[in-house]
């Protein structure tokens, strides 16, 4: 069993798309392959449901079944973590204590969105979780630039003294705050969020990172991380301009639906984004397979 600690989480996790049938049902089947095949190819875990995962475009009975065949297909060979996050308390309670009694290593969630909740309402919904399951492992999502919330040192400190909460997924171009916080928090994981910043992020405290397009490039994230470790800079900046090259280009494409395509050119058809998400069209379709056609060496 993975630790939960920051020596057990310290991985390059895929952020792991959902695939989908052409009526937007869940391509479990999809979803299985390409688990087996991302983990040959480098991935050594996976962050369940996350934005890249279309969470809160899933049902939450859709959300407890990708997790089940997410485990299933990882068959212990690597870690899962589910995140669980989305507005309503109950019913993250409701999925983090199925994601635990299904083998999930640790559960995440965002905080809670559209109102303006107070910093002591949002800190609350975290405890309300943490009470509510003792003993389950916490990593708090820092995502401003979609809830709106933006956690530092100042203002999560109940949150980030609580000893459930194990870690935070960094995705915020803040490296200043992921220091603040790991320096006050030396105990705590700190998971690099933003795939164009994992080497500035490793310098800056991060020992992890859950990355979207890790789904297509994992071993670009292995030859940065090999690089820092031997002291290498030149060489790991090197192959962060190779993840950055694919982030821009995806990121213009469409990096969701992007992530999804590159899977079906690889020949495994993993559908379009849910709606209101579009199909990507022709020109973009064309840049992808342009971008997939980049060497990794």
């Amino acid at each position: 069993m993975v630790s939960a600690k920051p020596e057990g989480l310290s991985r390059i996790w895929s952020a792991l798309i959902t695939p989908t049938k052409a009526d937007e049902s869940v391509n479990y089947d999809a979803l299985e392959t390409i688990v087996d095949r991302q983990i040959a190819e480098g991935a050594e875990g996976f962050y369940c449901c996350g934005s890249s995962g279309e969470a809160l475009l899933l049902s939450l009975e859709e959300r407890k079944q990708v997790l089940e065949h997410t485990l299933a297909a990882a068959a212990g060979r690597v870690p899962v973590i589910s995140h669980v996050g989305t507005i309503r308390t109950r019913d993250v309670i409701e999925l983090a204590a199925h994601a635990m009694d299904a083998g999930a290593v640790a559960v995440s969630m965002i905080p809670p969105y559209y109102y303006r909740f107070s910093m002591d309402e949002i800190i609350g919904y975290y405890e309300d979780v943490l009470a509510a399951l003792p003993g389950a492992p916490v990593i708090v999502y820092n995502i401003p630039q979609f809830t709106g919330v933006e956690f530092s040192k100042q203002n999560a400190a109940r949150l980030l003294g609580n000893p459930g909460v194990v870690g935070v997924k960094h995705t915020s171009s803040n490296l200043y705050s992921l220091e603040r916080m790991k320096e006050a928090y030396p105990d705590k994981i700190f998971l690099n969020g933003f795939d164009e910043q994992f080497l500035a992020a490793l310098t800056m405290g991060a020992t992890a990172t859950i990355g979207t397009t890790v789904n297509l490039f994992a071993p670009l994230f292995h030859k940065v991380r090999d690089a820092v470790a031997a002291g290498e800079l030149e060489r790991a900046q090197r192959w962060q301009r190779e993840i950055n090259l694919r982030v821009e280009e995806t990121v213009r494409i469409g990096i969701f639906p992007a992530m999804k395509y590159g899977w079906t050119l690889r020949g495994v058809d993993c559908g379009n984004c849910r709606a209101p998400f579009r199909p990507l069209g022709p020109e973009a379709r064309q840049a992808m397979e342009a971008l997939l056609e980049r060497p990794l060496e």
